[in-house]
Parts: structure tokens; sequence; C-alpha cells
């Protein structure tokens, strides 16, 4: 039985306006969770916490963010930035 797993990000806010194109996404999960963001895999520590820098691309940018433990549930969030090149 597959069910949700806890996934809440941190940072950024959904539909955030950015002006530099690196960007960090942050969140939390379980301690023994498989993060990755926008398919890359990124490291989660004791408590659960991730952080990732990602480079943004003009316009819309779409921040898929998936949690996946070894039981097969999973929790994943889509956020949208903007990122405006000043």
């Amino acid at each position: 039985d597959v069910s949700a797993i806890p996934l809440t990000i941190t940072e950024p806010q959904d539909e955030t306006t950015v002006y530099m194109a690196d960007l960090v996404v942050k969140g939390q999960t379980e301690p023994d969770a498989v993060v990755s963001v926008n398919e890359a895999v990124v490291d989660v520590d004791a408590e659960g916490k991730f952080s990732a820098t990602i480079t943004l691309e003009e316009g819309p940018n779409l921040i898929e963010v998936l949690a996946s433990d070894f039981e097969g549930n999973e929790g994943s969030v889509t956020l949208t930035v903007i990122y405006v090149k000043q």
C-alpha cells in the first residue's frame, strides 16, 4: 500500500520572482528518504533536511521535488519560480 511521505519546501515559496539565476531549494522530509530536485538526487541529513542549488532559465521555471522511501512511498511538490534578468 503506497502512501505519501511528508515533504515540505521551506525555500522558495511558490510563484516567487527572483533576480538571480542560481536558486537554493530547501526543504524537509523523512531522514531516510531519497530526494531529487528536477531529477538531480540531493543529500538528506539525519533530520530529513535537504538543500540543492539549481540554475534558472529566464522566465517561469518549474521546480519538481520528489521524495521516496525504501517501501516505495512518495511525496512530491511542484513550484513555479519566475526568474527576471536584470
